[in-house]
């Protein structure tokens, strides 16, 4: 009986081994191959190069941009805030996980759009005439305030805006 008792527990032992083994190779196939293609990675605006998703445009002026990603990690750009905005209303079917838009002061640096700061309406020649500006701090806002003019907002109130 003893060595019968050995060989099965020999047996159980290896089984468990084994199972233990797929799970690990499941574990790092899982995180090696399928997660990077699903992390979320801005892309920099190519200014004169990247078209806008919704109108078509190229985008050219440094001060204005913007693009959205989704979960598995799709880009789209856009030569401003509010054709971002826009193709949003237009194409339910997208769902961003993460906004991001040209910092105005920081030309050609995208920072996440639901924390910047932004002005709205006065002299603020965005490309589409949506006259949006986005900024990093709400000081970079109140100092551009003077020149600019419009009223400075959060992005809950641009989410609310009719382009």
């Amino acid at each position: 009986e003893k060595p019968s008792v050995m060989n099965q527990r020999q047996v159980i032992q290896n089984n468990n081994r084994l199972l233990l083994c797929r799970a690990l190779v499941f574990f790092l196939f899982w995180h090696v191959l399928l997660l990077p293609s699903c992390t979320v990675t801005p892309e920099p605006l190519d200014f004169g190069k990247d078209v806008c998703s919704y109108c078509s445009m190229t985008a050219i002026d440094k001060k204005f941009g913007a693009e959205i990603i989704n979960s598995k990690g799709k880009v789209l750009k856009f030569d401003c805030g509010e054709c971002m905005l826009k193709y949003l209303e237009r194409d339910k079917e997208f769902k961003p996980s993460k906004y991001l838009i040209i910092s105005y002061e920081n030309r050609g640096n995208l920072i996440d759009a639901d924390k910047a700061y932004y002005l709205f309406g006065g002299n603020i020649n965005s490309p589409m005439g949506g006259k949006l500006a986005a900024f990093t701090t709400r000081e970079a806002a109140e100092k551009f305030q003077g020149e600019l003019k419009g009223d400075l907002i959060l992005w809950d109130k641009v989410r609310g805006l009719n382009f």
